[in-house]
Formats: C-alpha cells, structure tokens, sequence
C-alpha cells in the first residue's frame, strides 16, 4: 500500500470538517475556527483539487482557499495556494504512512507550513504557522474528520 492509499484526506474525494484554534502573534488570545474542505476527484494532469473555506468565531468574513496538489512521487508532492489575499504561492511537500505536511518558502511576502498527523481513528491532528515578512506570525492547531452523511 503507498502512502496516498493510506490517507483519505486530500487524495480522495470527500468532505472533511475541521476545528480549532488560531493565534495571532499580536494578539495574547486565541480565537476559535471551524473549517470544510472539499476533495475533488482527481484531475488528470492537473492533480488532486480541494476548496477550503474557514470560518473564525467572531469574524464576519470567510476565508476560501483552493489548494492543488500535484507532481506526486512516492515521498513527495508540489502544492499550490491560491486566494484572494496572497495570490497563488507555489511550495512542497512530503508523506509518509503518518504525516502529510507542506511548505511554502517565502514568497509574495509569505511563507508557512501545514502539518497533518494521522491518528489511529482517521482523524488527523493539525499544525500549521504563517509568517508574513512584517513579522506577522499564524499559528493554527486543531483536528480535522471525514464528514460521513
């Protein structure tokens, strides 16, 4: 079995619905956020398409996100972010049987990491932190699920 058999997250279509926290490095409190995403099918020559949309308690606007994850090796993938604040950013990542994680190098004034363990249930913990070159720092911790209907 190869590492994108063993995770359904991203690489097979589905629904996932996550929480958590959000930290701001200029604010002491963290605010709590819900997240869905979408799994598209896989696209040929394109590769794996998800929309993600997060919502933050307390804040009106939503956040979407597209993210396309392609040029699948056996250890590795190229991901791409694209939304209305930044733009597109272009950045790798790596998977094994437990984690899928990525980074973007600094880029558009931008750069981060996602991390997603995958726990023994299906669920998978998530870390993820943002730097923008002003010194605004993201930090993002919470869990996410297949959503079953």
């Amino acid at each position: 079995m190869t590492n994108y058999q063993t995770h359904h997250f991203i690489f097979h279509p589905g629904v996932w619905i996550g929480e958590g926290k959000i930290t701001f490095s200029t604010s002491p409190e963290s605010l709590h956020f819900y997240a869905k995403w979408v799994v598209d099918k896989q696209k040929e020559k394109i590769g794996y398409i998800c929309q993600q949309s997060v919502e933050i308690l307390g804040i009106d606007e939503q956040v979407s996100n597209q993210l396309t994850f392609f040029e699948m090796a056996p250890a590795s993938f190229s991901v791409r972010l694209e939304n209305e604040l930044i733009g597109s950013v272009s950045g790798k990542g790596v998977i094994d049987a437990k984690i899928i994680a990525w980074e973007y190098p600094l880029s558009n004034d931008f750069e981060g990491f996602e991390v997603y363990e995958l726990q023994e249930n299906g669920d998978y913990l998530l870390r993820a932190e943002y730097n923008s070159s002003d010194q605004y720092r993201t930090i993002i911790e919470g869990k996410i699920w297949k959503k079953f209907t």
